[in-house]
């Protein structure tokens, strides 16, 4: 009896179980690694499309020196268009939910809202929110030519590069579709994305360093890589990098004499704002622990030459940040997002001074502090190695 009663059962659950019935072979569909956009002479969209092509093993791919990916070039009078005539080349349909990288080069977000060139990659179900976006300097779409250095493809190349330069150069930031749209959205409509462009000098090395500034949907400033350090520390985002400093302090010859280095492994800042007499003032608390990753004239064996390191340390951090702010205020960009903090403050005050908040972000003031932690001094103790 209890034998029937299982068979029964188990009988039934089979009823219950899902089947095939909007099933696609993977033959089917073309799986993207990357895309780029670019302007045609016409005005329209001009996309290069990074293709990952299957070869079994990947190994084997780089052994017999099959490449793993090609790109397919179309054009459409906007993106979906250009996107849906792939098919005409390649015979499948494009698959979005693997791509890792958006390139968008610099003449399109003149000529073209940011919104509407995303407008696809977000209203679209297979692209993810969390794909990297990038603007390029020039032509987007030769960039998808280049040869990827370490990774198999270059949608991965240009994602790895981006991470190792935010975590450990501090000249790039963490940035994606969703993170862009949700600056953008904010009160000071401000957003920054990383900047993809050529070295020309090392021979034509792809570099993604310093942020391209969005302002009404629109490509308006570069935040240059010497200055992401210390926007990175004001946005909270700092995960890694170095601080240099000149031996001319110290008496040391500045033309023959290389800079110091010390490494940063933690960076923590303080941000907040208040008002006196209707005028902004921010204060900033910066906390960075670190130790000495490279000394040519500076000593740290006693507890006031430490005491010196750290004060030059600071003034060269707070110096960095005087520089991003007054760059910033010259161009009436709050890309710090200190409108955005007003308004969370006090937001009828907000609608009031929105308008024209361009020019009163110029007038703000800034009281910065930093404080630096040295936690010891490496291998070869607390002075340079020619002493």
């Amino acid at each position: 009896m209890r034998w029937l009663m299982v068979t029964t059962l188990s009988g039934l659950l089979l009823f219950s179980l899902t089947g095939c019935w909007n099933k696609a072979e993977l033959v089917e569909y073309a799986f993207v690694q990357a895309v780029s956009l670019d302007l045609s002479d016409k005005g329209n969209i001009k996309l290069t499309t990074l293709f990952y092509k299957p070869s079994g093993s990947s190994a084997l791919t780089k052994g017999t020196g099959t490449k793993s990916s090609f790109t397919i070039k179309t054009e459409g009078k906007n993106v979906f268009d250009a996107i849906r005539d792939v098919t005409i080349h390649l015979g499948r349909k494009a698959k979005w939910d693997h791509m890792r990288a958006i390139l968008v080069s610099d003449e399109v977000l003149k000529a073209h809202d940011l919104g509407v060139i995303l407008d696809f990659f977000r209203r679209d179900h297979e692209p993810r929110p969390t794909n990297l976006l990038l603007v390029t300097k020039g032509n987007a779409g030769e960039y998808l030519q280049l040869e990827p250095f370490i990774e198999y493809t270059l949608g991965q190349q240009l994602r790895s590069m981006d991470e190792g330069s935010s975590r450990f150069a501090a000249k790039s930031m963490n940035q994606n579709i969703l993170k862009v749209m949700i600056q953008m959205k904010s009160e000071t409509g401000i957003a920054e994305i990383p900047y993809l462009y050529l070295n020309t000098k090392r021979g034509s090395v792809p570099n993604i360093a310093g942020v391209v500034v969005i302002k009404k949907q629109k490509m308006v400033d570069i935040i240059p890589p010497e200055e992401l350090k210390a926007f990175l520390l004001l946005k909270h985002q700092f995960k890694g990098g170095i601080i240099l400093t000149s031996c001319e302090e110290l008496g040391g010859d500045s033309d023959h004499t290389l800079q110091e280095a010390f490494e940063i492994s933690q960076g923590s800042t303080n941000v907040s704002t208040s008002l006196k007499n209707n005028a902004v003032i921010v204060n900033i608390k910066a906390k960075l622990v670190g130790a000495a990753g490279e000394l040519s004239c500076s000593t740290i064996n006693t507890a006031k030459e430490e005491l010196a390191y750290k004060t030059r340390l600071s003034n060269q951090i707070k110096n960095e940040i005087l520089t991003l702010i007054h760059h910033l205020q010259s161009k009436k960009l709050d890309a710090l997002g200190i409108g955005n903090m007003i308004y969370a403050k006090n937001p009828r005050l907000w609608q009031s001074w929105k308008q024209d908040w361009g020019d009163r972000f110029t007038d703000v003031q800034f009281n910065i502090q930093v404080d630096v932690t040295v936690t010891n001094s490496g291998m070869s103790g607390g002075k340079p190695l020619d002493k």
